[in-house]
């Protein structure tokens, strides 16, 4: 069986290799990035899900990135999750706003992955914006 492909981006490199040793364990094959050109450049790749943290994105913020990506042809069916460690209702709105498929704060690695499992899956969630 083929490993689904992930692409996580965070300007925080701990958190995404925590991240991406999760995905791992779960079957996933992943990539990190640590900002949001370099996420750019990897995602016409044939990614499955792409996980998008907004906070502190260098280059490019995490809310234009997503308005991006939901805008090139290669890009625009691939799910994306935001998550992040911002708090506030108006992240929600927010992430519904650029186009994100999925929304969950950052503070339960499992709830991380049961959401992108979910958005996978087609699957309506409390975190799933559409």
């Amino acid at each position: 069986m083929k490993k689904k492909k992930i692409l996580i981006v965070d300007s925080d490199l701990l958190s995404c290799r925590a991240y991406q040793k999760l995905f791992e364990k779960k079957g996933f094959k992943v990539e990190c990035c640590i900002d949001g050109n370099e996420c750019l450049e990897k995602a016409n790749t044939g990614y499955g899900c792409i996980l998008v943290d907004t906070t502190n994105l260098a280059k490019l913020d995490g809310w234009h990135l997503v308005s991006e990506l939901k805008n090139h042809d290669h890009v625009k069916n691939t799910p994306i999750v935001i998550f992040t460690s911002s708090t506030g209702d108006h992240y929600f709105e927010k992430a519904k706003e650029v186009g994100a498929d999925g929304f969950v704060f950052k503070f339960s690695p499992q709830q991380v992955f049961e959401e992108v499992e979910k958005v996978l899956r087609g699957g309506v969630t409390k975190g799933n914006l559409h």
